[in-house]
């Protein structure tokens, strides 16, 4: 999905439910980039908070997963302002994996 600022393209992201994780699939925010002459401005930050909220919307609540490129403390620090936390796991590109675990159903 595109990210806007107005009419004006600042980056995109992509998501998806990865049934090859055992036992029930994994939610991924697979993908998340903004333009670099852009970056440093909030985008990324509201570029989250909106695909956190898409993501319970769609699947429920639900761990999230994602992989952060060694070296970059700027998107590992954003994310765990989020509460993804880095696992020991590496994805199949070698990235460090980040789950941000289920956020309680409201009302349990």
């Amino acid at each position: 999905m595109a990210i806007y600022d107005g009419t004006a393209v600042v980056g995109f992201a992509m998501y998806g439910y990865f049934w090859e994780y055992p036992p029930a699939g994994r939610v991924w925010l697979d993908r998340l980039l903004i333009d670099a002459a852009r970056q440093g401005r909030g985008y990324g930050r509201a570029a989250v908070a909106s695909l956190l909220a898409r993501l319970a919307e769609e699947y429920g609540p639900r761990d999230i997963y994602l992989s952060v490129v060694d070296g970059n403390t700027a998107a590992a620090r954003l994310y765990e302002a989020f509460g993804f936390v880095f696992t020991e796991e590496r994805d199949v590109h070698g990235e460090h994996v980040m789950r941000r675990p289920a956020a309680p159903v409201r009302g349990s």
